[in-house]
């Protein structure tokens, strides 16, 4: 898209389980083969390995043998070597391990300790603020059943602010640079839907053998953009629901997604008013929500989606006819369970903060 809703902010004030890993061995209870066994296997290995060496093996030579990069070798190696020698790129990168490590460790019960531990890290160049915000906004795209709890993170953290490296005077904070990111990221899934058309040429022109790999290659690069784009959408709700994004940023990421008419932005246009459709239809904004709704109809009685896009929009046509009470019936008690839980974080967070704004 050429242009995407302008997130630029009016600022505001400041405000999993591991895997569990077995060994390599062999199940308890099992006895290894014998020595019989893997004597005959020792032999007949020695047999193959004899014959092979004594053969004359052509090897086939593929026409693009890939090759170690020496250009690449050596600008790793520079790097390195630069940030060996530079005690401000040492600090740096101790910075940004020591944030990927919280982001790893992130919890409910610790949040509360590890932002304040946070809040101690020195953070003091537009190169840090930076890469602290890109991490945190990457944890929370790859991992978004913990959007919410990233999205707080960056509630907490939002007044952090460093000055401008190549202008005097000039501040930016970690909300102004969470925001920019969010606004590239929305805008960057049409540049996206242009690297799939270049794809889909060259599928078409390929070979009978190169055609698989390309369709695989094609196929992950979607289910990729995919995971991306419904990461994004769920993060950037969660930022609208701390009132770190406004209702009209909200309006405008619904519109561009409307407009698209591919199956992935109609899936996020339902993702959105899954979660924040109840906040965004209020008196003021019905006539606009009215249009959304009645091209949702339109798009789905011409029937050119798939049946999983069309049951989502009906989905969400039904639940603003309910007035946006979800059915409970069709819910296992799991779900129901996470959504306890979930509601419950979401008001300890609430007192969390009013707690932050009296201290102010």
């Amino acid at each position: 898209m050429n242009c995407g809703p302008d997130f630029t902010p009016t600022v505001p004030s400041l405000c999993r389980p591991g895997m569990g890993g077995g060994g390599r061995g062999p199940p308890l209870g099992m006895g290894g083969p014998c020595r019989s066994q893997q004597m005959k296997r020792e032999a007949s290995t020695k047999i193959i390995t004899s014959r092979l060496l004594s053969d004359n093996v052509q090897l086939n030579k593929a026409e693009k043998a890939l090759e170690p990069s020496v250009k690449k070798i050596v600008a790793t190696c520079a790097v390195e070597e630069s940030v060996e020698n530079d005690p401000e790129k040492i600090k740096t990168h101790e910075l940004f391990n020591r944030v990927r490590s919280t982001l790893n460790k992130l919890t409910i019960v610790n949040f509360e300790q590890l932002m304040k531990q946070v809040m101690k890290l020195t953070i003091d160049t537009e190169e840090r603020l930076t890469g602290v915000v890109n991490l945190t906004f990457e944890k929370a795209i790859f991992e978004p059943h913990f959007s919410l709890l990233y999205a707080n993170m960056c509630r907490f953290l939002m007044g952090l602010k460093v000055q401008i490296t190549d202008k005097l005077g000039v501040t930016v904070n970690f909300y102004k640079l969470l925001l920019n990111r969010c606004q590239r990221e929305f805008e960057k899934d049409k540049y996206d839907d242009e690297a799939f058309k270049k794809k889909q040429q060259e599928l078409v022109a390929a070979s009978r053998e190169e055609r698989q790999w390309l369709v695989e290659e094609l196929e992950d690069l979607k289910d990729k953009a995919r995971r991306h784009s419904l990461g994004l959408i769920k993060f950037i709700c969660e930022l609208f629901k701390l009132k770190m994004i406004t209702a009209v940023i909200m309006h405008d990421c619904i519109i561009k997604l409307l407009q698209n008419h591919d199956e992935e932005s109609l899936e996020c246009l339902c993702r959105v008013l899954f979660t924040i459709g109840e906040d965004l239809d209020i008196e003021k904004a019905k006539p606009h929500m009215d249009l959304y709704f009645s091209q949702m109809e339109k798009i789905m009685m011409e029937r050119k989606t798939t049946s999983r896009i069309r049951f989502m929009l009906q989905d969400v046509l039904d639940l603003r006819r309910s007035n946006w009470m979800p059915r409970r019936g069709g819910k296992t008690m799991n779900q129901i369970h996470k959504e306890a839980e979930l509601e419950k974080y979401r008001e300890h967070m609430k007192v969390q903060q009013a707690a932050i704004t009296s201290k102010e």
